[in-house]
């Protein structure tokens, strides 16, 4: 799952014309960077997009997440109030399954979307797994 970094700023800045056509250019380098006929992205929500890679392991996510992250720096779309680049980046999260595992696809997406909020705790413009939490030994 990917969001744009402070997209309410940066809409409220250059206006919904300024928004819609980013989103466009962000929609379009992800769609690019998805290597497989079989992948796919979709907007999700807002500036949210879902992006789902099937049969992929955890570190061929992580490494088409970030090929993504950084194609949509290299847009290098001006955004003077997103601090320190001035430019749209975009945060992602990543949760994947092992196939032998049965897990809905509505936990996938909401294990993608903890990944997605740490990422953007941590400062943003980045890339994050979902770590399945333990419990806490007695």
């Amino acid at each position: 799952m990917g969001d744009i970094d402070n997209f309410k700023v940066y809409n409220d800045t250059y206006g919904h014309g300024g928004g819609d056509e980013c989103l466009r250019k962000v929609a379009k380098v992800i769609d690019e960077t998805l290597k497989r006929p079989s992948d796919f992205c979709a907007r999700y929500g807002g500036e949210e997009f879902i992006i789902v890679l099937p049969y992929t392991e955890r570190e061929g996510a992580l490494f088409i997440a970030e090929e993504i992250r950084a194609n949509v720096a290299n847009l290098r779309i001006p955004h003077e109030k997103s601090l320190p680049s001035g430019l749209v980046t975009i945060s992602l999260g990543v949760a994947t399954s092992d196939i032998n595992v049965s897990i809905s696809h509505e936990e996938l997406t909401n294990h993608a979307d903890a990944a997605l909020y740490v990422a953007k705790n941590k400062g943003r413009n980045r890339v994050e797994a979902y770590q399945e939490l333990s419990s806490p030994s007695a």
